[in-house]
């Protein structure tokens, strides 16, 4: 009975989810804001930027990842950037209330050094995936 309920859940959490990325700025660059969509079938995840981020941010790195969702709803994303730049990135929370809130960092490396910067995605159901 628990394993059914559990599986209900899960299932309950299954779809598409909208919403915006945003981190701080770098040293001379502008900060981070973009779109952002998360499709969650199955207690997977998988994640991808949408669009670049605003018009200043001319370098064009694209951010996507994967990981998975619990039965209770909690949700942890790890993934990177292409587009000739080299970051990892991981956000964690729980696909409950409104907005939801996944809270993270993105690890870049750049000529002069690696930096780390504290990022939120907010994100809000936009329907059920498609089976």
């Amino acid at each position: 009975m628990l394993l059914l309920s559990a599986l209900v859940l899960a299932a309950a959490l299954d779809g598409t989810y909208t919403g915006t990325l945003s981190c701080p700025a770098f040293p001379n660059q502008p900060p981070l804001r973009s779109q952002i969509k998360v499709t969650v079938t199955d207690r997977t995840a998988t994640y991808e930027q949408v669009a670049p981020g605003t018009a200043s941010e001319a370098i064009s790195a694209y951010e996507s990842g994967n990981g998975t969702v619990s039965a209770s709803g909690e949700i942890v994303l790890s993934g990177g950037c292409r587009g000739g730049f080299s970051c990892v990135t991981e956000y964690r929370g729980k696909l409950s209330g409104t907005p939801i809130r996944l809270k993270g960092s993105q690890r870049w490396w750049f000529r002069s050094g690696e930096r780390e910067r504290p990022c939120e995605i907010e994100l809000t159901r936009a329907g059920p995936s498609a089976s």
